[in-house]
């Protein structure tokens, strides 16, 4: 199994999202049935993400993870049946529908999830760039901070309705990176 990269998964992101614009839209401001679109319902955009990779979801808060993303050699082995206890993940994945409810948190969630893709989803509605310093120096606090900036391995997307815009930002040690096409 390779690796997912925050490029990859900004880029399925946003193509899944896009396929499905029009849905979307219609519960962009209904925080609940956002979420169940995203996370959470059959035929989530979390579920068409994993299967592009080639992996499973578990779209269930799992030790308060929003959604994860796994192999099945992942799962502990020999429990039962139908039973989800996880000795490794390939991506944890926080969102988060309030913008203002303080992202810090589920950031400082993510930097203690042990996994090869952090995620974190949100949509602001306002300039978010004072956010992604204050993100930024809560990241650049820890002693892996190195780690995550050379393997790139923790990204935020930013959602805006008005143009259904995406934007990504990577975690590098000097700023965000922004991704592009």
């Amino acid at each position: 199994m390779t690796k997912v990269k925050s490029s990859d998964f900004f880029l399925v992101w946003k193509n899944k999202v896009t396929d499905r614009k029009q849905e979307m839209l219609s519960v962009w401001r209904n925080n609940k049935q956002l979420t169940l679109f995203v996370k959470g319902s059959e035929n989530s955009i979390i579920d068409q993400i994993a299967s592009h990779f080639g992996l499973l979801s578990y779209p269930q808060d799992y030790y308060s993870i929003d959604a994860i993303l796994y192999d099945k050699e992942d799962l502990t082995p020999k429990i039962k049946e139908n039973t989800f206890w996880f000795r490794d993940i390939k991506v944890a994945f926080e969102h988060e529908n309030n913008f203002k409810s303080g992202l810090y948190q589920e950031v400082s969630h993510l930097l203690l999830t042990n996994c090869e893709l952090k995620v974190l989803i949100a949509y602001p509605d306002y300039e978010p760039d004072d956010e992604l310093k204050y993100l930024h120096e809560i990241i650049k606090g820890t002693r892996h901070s190195q780690e995550l900036s050379e393997k790139e391995n923790f990204l935020i997307i930013f959602g805006y309705e008005n143009g259904f815009e995406w934007e990504g930002y990577v975690y590098k040690e000097n700023n965000w990176k922004k991704l592009t096409e």
